[in-house]
């Protein structure tokens, strides 16, 4: 057997947190003395990273060459992309990587919905004997898509919705295809990782299977010092915009500008210089804006669904989590005047959040080290 070499799967060409996950994985394997190559997904737009992950080191090949040492990484995003390197890379050598749960084709992650059986919504703390609840615990479904159909034909129906009707059957076809090896691999492949709390939630609760924890840390630029806007605030406008209406509605003199179509220096400095970043996103993974904000200095408030309402994975006090329900931007409209009317306050009711995410790129490390010491073995 030769020496170990790692393949992990990744839809090049797109500037998410996805494929920055997924090529900092391979430089993490690299920095460790081992192989480690991206490999693009099948159908996905590009066959090279964009130039903005050449800070990473890592490699990319075309397909995985047969061998008895190959190991294999896969996201949960469309493992259909990935058929040939699973025909090549035997089960237990493959990894799933769960990094954003209600993108994957299978209906269970697409409507799964955290509860308190999946993470507590708040701080350990408020869970001891005599301590009161900030409020009773709220359901994450506000407003979201019914769950997915169980009766018969339930994932022919399921693909038929998905791509706007019977009219289209060659695309209806593919996507029932790709619903039912999603499903697949979910149900008989039997190593995972998760980018969250909320992950390892629908993991453990959905599919009764353990993982391992690895979040991707932030990418850490330098820019000059910002002067803060005392009125301005950001949120990602690629999640939640419909959202904003709402808000600006409750309070016209407030700025509110989406971070969206700006390189990753010109985010970083819209928010260093922003009062407020207000996450309103159904938060499929662990989201990098709201700890870059953090670790910029800039006070965050969450709407609490997705990962957000997992504590653990936006460990900041309730009072900047608004629980998702009716009557929640009304609820949300007094705590960004707050932050805006005390922002020195604000950062300081949230230094500890700042103090996880600078603790982060650590825990990333020791994750790496325990999953590859795990994988090796396989």
């Amino acid at each position: 057997m030769g020496s170990p070499k790692f393949y992990v799967a990744s839809p090049l060409g797109d500037r998410t947190a996805g494929p920055e996950a997924l090529t900092q994985l391979v430089d993490a394997i690299r920095r460790r003395g081992v192989e480690a190559y991206l490999v693009p997904m099948h159908n996905f737009r590009g066959r090279r990273n964009d130039p903005e992950y050449d800070i990473y080191d890592f490699g990319v090949v075309d397909r995985i060459p047969k061998s008895d040492d190959a190991h294999f990484v896969m996201t949960e995003v469309s493992p259909i992309e990935s058929w040939r390197e699973l025909r090549t890379v035997p089960k237990e050598r493959t990894w799933v990587a769960w990094l954003s749960i209600n993108f994957s084709p299978d209906p269970r992650a697409r409507y799964f919905r955290p509860s308190e059986g999946c993470c507590p919504t708040f701080p350990p703390e408020a869970y001891a004997e005599g301590a009161f609840l900030p409020y009773e615990p709220v359901a994450a479904d506000y407003d979201l898509p019914v769950g997915a159909d169980h009766g018969p034909f339930g994932t022919t129906r399921e693909a038929v919705a998905r791509v706007g009707g019977w009219r289209h059957v060659k695309a209806a076809a593919i996507e029932d295809v790709s619903i039912r090896f999603a499903r697949h691999v979910s149900n008989t492949y039997p190593n995972f990782i998760t980018q969250s709390y909320y992950g390892q939630g629908f993991l453990r609760t959905v599919l009764g299977r353990d993982s391992h924890l690895i979040t991707d840390p932030i990418r850490i630029i330098d820019v000059e010092p910002q002067d803060r806007q005392r009125d301005l605030v950001v949120y990602n406008g690629a999640k939640g915009r419909w959202m904003i209406p709402h808000l600006i509605e409750r309070m016209p003199d407030v700025t509110f500008v989406p971070l969206e179509n700006m390189s990753y220096r010109e985010v970083v400095e819209t928010v260093g210089r922003a009062a407020l970043y207000v996450e309103l996103g159904n938060l499929p993974g662990r989201d990098r804006m709201p700890r870059e904000a953090a670790h910029l200095g800039t006070p965050v408030v969450f709407i609490a669904r997705g990962s957000a309402y997992c504590w653990a994975d936006a460990p900041v006090p309730p009072t900047y989590r608004v629980p998702m329900q009716e009557g929640w931007a009304d609820l949300m409209a007094p705590v960004i005047r707050g932050v805006l009317a005390d922002p020195a306050g604000a950062r300081a009711d949230q230094e500890s959040y700042r103090e996880w995410v600078a603790g982060e790129p650590e825990r990333y490390e020791t994750a790496i080290d325990a999953w590859l010491a795990e994988a090796l073995t396989r």
